[in-house]
């Protein structure tokens, strides 16, 4: 489950171990910092995260996640459903096969860049790209006829709720927390939909936060967040009764 992952490595101490800078001639940045092992010990995978900044990309500044291969010479992580080879080390000169890009480029290491960054503020940035869902977009394959048939429904959902309980609401998904697997295999709608019936029941709470959110979770909860309310259901999904039981809390 992506939602539990990202609760596993945002729950988790990140230390960064080194830090390395490339430049390339154009203006390009590349930053890969090596992440201490979460579980020390012969067989531990290493971690890392690489910044590149200045490609032209849209992908420009997110810190991607993933693990550094042959001896780091390789960079591999997860892109729109896929491993993806970031940057291959080829005797000193690193070729970026940057997402967003038609062609890659090459970058050299630089020792001043390398000596003036700052490892602890990529971490931080990657922490919150994390909290924010850039990075499990950039990560989850994209699945827009799927989509666009459940946003569809939800849109459904919302009018009725709206007609119900005479407020506008609106009700939508955080798509970030259904990993692929789920999107390929399970109706996310289905995982949702029984709080529709619940929201019509319990309509002061929806006057009160009009926007609501399903997203996917490892366990059923309803959120209270500021002009939102956010409904976590499972991939068994939940009952209506649950939600109506929170809302009346």
């Amino acid at each position: 489950m992506l939602t539990l992952l990202v609760s596993m490595v945002t729950s988790q101490a990140l230390t960064a171990q080194s830090l390395k800078v490339y430049r390339g001639r154009d203006g390009q940045r590349v930053e890969v910092v090596a992440l201490a092992p979460q579980q020390p010990g012969k067989g531990a995978t290493p971690n890392a995260l690489v910044r590149v900044t200045g490609s032209g990309s849209e992908r420009d500044g997110l810190v991607f996640r993933g693990t550094l291969r042959e001896q780091g010479r390789s960079f591999v992580m997860k892109y729109a459903g896929k491993d993806w080879t970031l940057t291959t080390n080829r005797d000193g000169d690193v070729d970026v096969s940057m997402p967003g890009r038609s062609e890659s480029f090459r970058v050299k290491y630089d020792e001043a860049s390398t000596t003036a960054g700052n490892p602890a503020e990529v971490v931080k940035v990657h922490l919150s790209q994390l909290a924010d869902d850039s990075i499990a977009l950039a990560e989850k394959a994209e699945w827009p006829n799927i989509v666009s048939k459940y946003e569809k429904k939800a849109a459904e959902a919302a009018a009725s709720v709206s007609k119900s309980c005479g407020v506008q609401s609106t009700v939508t998904f955080r798509w970030a927390t259904f990993d692929d697997e789920t999107m390929a295999n399970v109706d996310a709608w289905k995982l949702c939909a029984p709080m529709v019936a619940a929201l019509q029941s319990k309509c002061a709470a929806v006057k009160q936060r009009p926007a609501v959110v399903c997203q996917l979770g490892a366990t059923p909860a309803v959120e209270r967040l500021e002009g939102v309310l956010r409904i976590t259901t499972t991939t068994k999904g939940v009952t209506t009764a649950f939600v109506q039981q929170e809302l009346g809390r």
